[in-house]
């Protein structure tokens, strides 16, 4: 990418050429269910990702196990959302979020996907942006490093990475960081971020019902 185009794109000009694809597999136990469908101030948390990441992304796909495609699709066909969604589903149960981002891969509508939980409710745009904008010409992945650990899950990851990924799913691997040996990773490291507003917050999730009223209620810190 040239430098106009790097410009342009950190100030929030046009579509980023990729999909989000925001992965909502998991039991979520500690949460008491899938994550994907709980709803914080009446509002689904998959709605709340939506509407943050839809309108800058080319396209937007949720990624799920079998056993919640349909009620997904029911809760999103009464939406009547500007901003379509398209649903992948896994096709082994149970082999985590490595198995997700496999089927979005293979689902894209472009060359890249930003994945995200369904979790990462303070996502911030300018955050993914400066990470597009960090990609190289040879780059499969663009991983923030973190004090000093790699954030596979606000990741970019481009279809590239579907032989490495089939690979590592073949040999028994569940974690998304398990093929990273076998492509070439762009890390964009905490200086690169540390100046942008909020930027610890777009990596942030949420485990406990706790964790979710904390960040729903801004007057706790």
């Amino acid at each position: 990418m040239n430098q106009k185009d790097r410009d342009r794109s950190l100030r929030g000009g046009g579509i980023i050429p990729a999909s989000a694809v925001i992965l909502g597999g998991g039991m979520g136990r500690r949460m008491g269910g899938n994550k994907l469908f709980l709803a914080a101030e009446g509002n689904l948390l998959f709605n709340r990702i939506l509407s943050r990441l839809s309108p800058f992304f080319a396209e937007t796909l949720i990624a799920v196990g079998p056993e919640d495609r349909d009620p997904l699709e029911k809760l999103l066909s009464g939406r009547g959302s500007k901003w379509p969604v398209k649903v992948t589903v896994d096709a082994c149960k149970g082999r985590g979020p490595l198995e997700g981002l496999a089927s979005s891969l293979e689902a894209l509508g472009t060359d890249w996907a930003f994945l995200i939980g369904c979790d990462m409710l303070q996502v911030q745009e300018i955050v993914v942006r400066t990470m597009w904008t960090a990609r190289k010409q040879d780059s499969d992945v663009i991983c923030a490093r973190l004090e000093g650990f790699l954030e596979p899950l606000h990741a970019f990851y481009s279809v590239s990475c579907l032989p490495a990924v089939g690979k590592a799913l073949i040999s028994g691997q569940r974690k998304l960081k398990s093929f990273y040996d076998w492509v070439n990773v762009t890390v964009v490291e905490e200086n690169t971020l540390s100046h942008l507003p909020g930027y610890r917050r777009s990596f942030q999730d949420v485990n406990t019902p706790e964790e979710l009223l904390r960040m729903m209620d801004h007057r706790l810190p």
